[in-house]
């Protein structure tokens, strides 16, 4: 998938874009860009997604202590690419651009881009404070010849899907509805670091994984199956994996958050390697535990329900 930083380096002559943050890439995200696609073979153009980085509420708020994503800019792009989208334009957010009204803001993309269609989600909104939706887009639109649409909402389990509706049922620790929302297993791309290697001493050898972005959400506290992908041992394959979020109150006094995973499957050292780690169900909260021989025991039970959860992996053996 092609992906630009700047209007001017766009190969592309007349695609069908649509515009958003399209944080998660969720069940709604999906049907706006299926559409999009659709339109972009419809009409025999290419597809372009227009996204922003950083995250408007980061730059605006200077909230990026509290507020956290789903994505890196990387996975957007792959899971982008996986529905079949040609390229994305990744725009600044800066105070420049966030004080250009509307109509400033659409001249800026038709002299760089001169799509012939654009497709909008139902909600959302661009320009000075979000003063442009639909209706102004459309009159713009129209005054230049260009065709205008509008994404509908998508509603599971009974409300419309949104990435701020994802991010708080993660944080819930209610992973099987985010897993509904997003289409998919909420993971993301991490580093293998050193940790105190007290798994190992416990027989269960955990990886410490670093998440890539400090901007990234990351759920409730607790246990968790869920799988790891290590693409040093295979491009492709998903690994069991038990995996503890939180502070390990039972070992660590110092409140600091960790994220280990004891993939049983795996024999080899991966320290410094790259790391994807999803989750699937969540099997109990974090708890402290009166001694170490009383946690060995609670993760062998932690194990066996994950085993009794997921299908086995076909480990080959490293």
């Amino acid at each position: 998938m092609l992906v630009w930083r700047d209007p001017q380096e766009v190969t592309f002559q007349n695609p069908v874009v649509t515009l958003g943050f399209f944080d998660g890439v969720h069940c709604g995200h999906t049907q706006l860009l299926s559409q999009l696609r659709a339109l972009g073979q419809e009409l025999g153009r290419p597809t372009l997604a227009i996204s922003l980085w950083p995250h408007p509420r980061i730059v605006l708020r200077h909230d990026a202590r509290q507020f956290k994503l789903l994505n890196t800019l990387e996975y957007k792009s792959e899971l982008m690419e996986q529905i079949g989208i040609d390229a994305l334009l990744v725009l600044n957010f800066t105070p420049a651009l966030a004080s250009l009204s509307p109509i400033d803001f659409l001249e800026s993309l038709y002299e760089t881009l001169h799509p012939v269609a654009i497709l909008m989600g139902y909600d959302h909104r661009f320009g000075h404070k979000g003063e442009g939706d639909f209706t102004l887009l459309k009159q713009f639109a129209e005054s230049k010849g260009i065709l205008a649409y509008r994404g509908e909402p998508l509603a599971v389990d009974g409300v419309t899907v949104s990435s701020t509706l994802i991010r708080s049922t993660l944080l819930d620790g209610d992973i099987e509805r985010a897993t509904r929302f997003l289409g998919r297993d909420y993971g993301f791309w991490g580093s293998v670091v050193h940790g105190q290697h007290l798994g190992r001493t416990m027989g269960f050898p955990t990886a410490n994984i670093q998440p890539l972005s400090g901007w990234q959400l990351i759920p409730s506290h607790g246990v968790y199956a869920g799988h790891c992908l290590i693409p040093s041992l295979s491009a492709t394959r998903l690994r069991n994996a038990l995996i503890n979020v939180g502070t390990r109150p039972t070992v660590d006094n110092q409140g600091r958050l960790s994220i280990e995973a004891y993939i049983p499957s795996l024999h080899t050292s991966i320290y410094n390697q790259s790391i994807f780690v999803s989750f699937c169900h969540k099997l109990r909260n974090e708890l402290k535990f009166s001694t170490l021989d009383v946690l060995r025991q609670q993760i062998a039970k932690d194990l066996a329900e994950l085993q009794a959860i997921l299908p086995p992996d076909d480990a080959d053996l490293h």
